[in-house]
């Protein structure tokens, strides 16, 4: 910690006065030259403490901030990680990274990780979940970009630990659900405010975060006019939350309902776009059930 511009004064004039060549200098005088001087060159010196004590909470920091090895080390890293330019090593040999920085490079915006053991090899793996794109509009990063993710990794990865990169298609978010309105608009525009708040749901959940029953519901019922939404447990198809995931390889599964929490497999939900493999799965619209509230128990 810096000594103040007081102390450092003190000092000065106890170590003039400790010498006896000075001591011809020495005067109490508000106006003493020698005075002004040391007044001045304690200044200087406090400016000169105060920069050394930011520069040392830097440091700490950067000391303290230092994750190497960890779950968070390689999420961090693949956040850096620029598409088409290739790993430099420091002149000291002991870290890496890119001649230039172009934030225009950096596909991965969103990573979560997890470890994972299987049968075959009872050690852990590192598994890196990531997407590309801004929050309400994430994307898979294709199989032809992933492979030098994993190529980029592998290179920062400490000896004998295994990672592995994995990024797959959103999971589709099928609301099969029985909504009530009051009647007093359309239920075009009913449909509309219902897909407002979902849409702002899934803005909002954090990537790889838990997908509540309780909490997507909740958002329906912040819709225009909504005044309940209710799992009919006698509908035809059965009523429910329900995900679909695609695996690694881009196909789709059969949707999965959701008790009371799940985690995605994509780490985001998305809608059905009803095109290609997500044929055949409803779109907010078609999933969900309008029904005038009669307040008929």
């Amino acid at each position: 910690m810096s000594r103040t511009i007081k102390e450092i004064y003190n000092e000065a004039i106890a170590e003039r006065n400790r010498r006896l060549e000075l001591t011809e200098f020495a005067s109490d005088s508000k106006m003493s030259v020698m005075n002004g001087i040391l007044w001045v060159v304690a200044a200087v010196i406090y400016s000169f403490e105060s920069l050394l004590d930011v520069f040392a909470v830097d440091i700490s920091e950067a000391i303290n901030g230092r994750i190497n090895g960890t779950p968070a080390y390689y999420a961090n890293s693949l956040l850096q990680y620029q598409l088409g330019d290739e790993l430099t090593v420091r002149e000291d040999g002991l870290a890496f990274g890119y001649a230039n920085i172009d934030e225009t490079k950096r596909i991965v915006t969103q990573v979560s990780y997890m470890e994972s053991t299987d049968d075959q090899n009872l050690d852990s793996k590192l598994i890196l979940k990531v997407a590309t794109g801004a929050k309400g509009s994430l994307s898979a990063i294709p199989p032809k970009e992933l492979a030098p993710i994993n190529a980029y990794i592998n290179k920062l990865k400490f000896a004998g630990t295994r990672v592995e990169v994995i990024s797959t298609k959103g999971d589709v978010l099928i609301p099969r659900l029985t909504v009530f309105h009051d009647g007093a608009i359309p239920e075009s525009e009913v449909y509309d405010s219902i897909e407002e708040q979902l849409n702002a749901y899934m803005m909002d959940i954090d990537f790889d975060a838990a997908v509540y029953v309780s909490r997507l519901t909740d958002a329906i019922r912040r819709a225009k006019h909504v005044t309940d939404v209710h799992i009919d447990g006698h509908a035809v198809p059965e009523q429910g939350v329900f995900i679909a995931s695609h695996d690694t390889d881009g196909h789709i599964q059969p949707p999965q309902r959701i008790a009371r929490m799940a985690y995605t497999a994509s780490g985001y939900l998305k809608e059905s776009s009803g095109k290609d493999e997500e044929d055949g799965l409803p779109n907010f619209r078609e999933a969900i059930i309008l029904k005038i509230e009669n307040h008929e128990i």
